[in-house]
């Protein structure tokens, strides 16, 4: 009886890991595949396509919404707007967040880049590019992601009319981690 037993029980775990795989294959068969040539220049705002539903949202990405108390789903629209699967380790993906808010003049639409394991697991991200107005101050930050996994972040903020500019540079490790790198090269 116990060897039918731990037989049950290793088929019912492969079974789960073919159904988590296949839902990821799924999330991704519509996303266009991105090139890399050498660079690739990552700016909001991106088109809007392949927007994803809340429960879509919670389940793969659910990390980018934190765990305070505010529902960040409720005023926002995400969107897959690309995939890099060229690693063989990890996927890189390109989901924007887009928030509007009339009543307070509110327009911000954040790009981050996701780095998953093959099988979907959420490994880490990365705020890529942020284009926005909230009342008298302005964003804007993009930046190049290089083919050797190097990644150069460019902020410009301005508030009350002045203007603050930034630069930071980023690696991705070998296990699809965002590492902030402390020279730029």
């Amino acid at each position: 009886m116990k060897p039918y037993l731990s037989l049950l029980f290793l088929l019912a775990g492969l079974t789960g890991f073919t159904q988590e795989q296949t839902a990821y294959e799924a999330l991704l068969k519509p996303v266009p595949e991105v090139e890399m040539t050498d660079s690739l220049h990552i700016d909001a705002p991106l088109e809007k396509t392949n927007q994803l539903d809340s429960i879509t949202v919670k389940t793969w990405f659910s990390p980018i919404l934190g765990s305070a108390k505010n529902n960040r789903l409720k005023s926002r629209n995400y969107f897959l707007a690309g995939k890099i699967t060229s690693n063989d380790k990890f996927d890189l993906l390109v989901l924007l967040e887009e928030k509007k808010k009339v009543a307070d003049s509110i327009n911000v639409q954040v790009v981050y880049l996701i780095s998953t394991k093959k099988n979907g697991t959420y490994i880490s991200s990365l705020e890529a590019a942020v284009a926005g107005i909230k009342k008298r101050s302005s964003y804007n930050t993009s930046s190049w992601l290089y083919k050797d996994n190097k990644i150069i972040l460019d902020s410009r903020i301005s508030i009350n009319e002045r203007s603050y500019d930034d630069m930071a540079s980023y690696r991705i490790n070998g296990g699809g981690r965002f590492i902030l790198s402390g020279k730029y090269e």
